[in-house]
């Protein structure tokens, strides 16, 4: 007859093999807040509260409150736009940028909120309307990983003091004088509203050397890649 210690032992045995067919169920992911056309930038759910979110007939808009310890509030605003720059995309995303909350350190300097982008088509002088509105907030111009910045938005993009491209993020210009997508570098009548508006939002020299790049690209079915 098997003594009760060999019994218990081959019970634990049992036990611990059955361990090795049935592991522990993993842990649940931490709910994740991807960024509006990236895909899979962003930040962990429970650090983000979101406060204000827009649907039109062709964007979104997202303001959302990160916690931030280093404001002097707890948190730092984060917005977010997905979509075709128009009259309304515009409007409503004015209304998201009126509205940030200003995150000051402790020591009284600020901390800029990113404006997370992604915009293939769009009027091209709305987009020089955004880029002076960026001239004028303590934002940061993102264009993340996974987004694409064209049109309208590569002219906002540019007038943007505090601006960068992310990963593989994309910034391009169009210059062909496609309908809806870029300037027609041919006609200086089509060119003037864009040499102005890098004239106004940049020293004249630095806002000349953009506009000759501009120009550079004039015969580029590609576009000018700001990337």
């Amino acid at each position: 007859m098997m003594s009760p210690l060999l019994r218990l032992l081959g019970v634990s045995l049992l036990l611990a093999l059955l361990g090795c067919v049935h592991p522990r169920q993993a842990q649940k992911e931490v709910p994740f807040h991807v960024v509006m056309g990236s895909n899979s930038y962003g930040y962990p759910g429970s650090q983000m509260q979101l406060v204000t979110a827009i649907q039109g007939d062709l964007f979104q808009a997202r303001l959302s409150r990160l916690k931030y310890p280093d404001c002097a509030s707890g948190s730092l605003d984060v917005v977010e736009f997905s979509g075709t720059i128009n009259s309304t995309s515009l409007s409503s995303l004015n209304s998201i940028l009126q509205s940030l909350q200003p995150c000051l350190r402790r020591d009284g300097s600020r901390v800029v909120s990113p404006v997370y982008l992604n915009s293939a088509q769009g009027d091209l002088l709305l987009g020089i309307q955004l880029g002076q509105w960026f001239q004028t907030q303590a934002v940061e111009v993102i264009v993340s990983e996974g987004q694409i910045c064209e049109s309208a938005c590569a002219v906002a993009y540019l007038g943007a003091v505090y601006k960068r491209v992310q990963a593989t993020g994309r910034v391009v210009l169009h210059l062909s004088g496609e309908y809806g997508r870029g300037f027609d570098c041919a006609r200086s009548v089509d060119m003037l509203p864009l040499k102005n508006y890098l004239l106004n939002t940049n020293s004249r020299q630095s806002g000349q050397s953009l506009y000759n790049q501009a120009l550079s690209h004039c015969r580029s079915g590609k576009g000018w890649d700001l990337s």
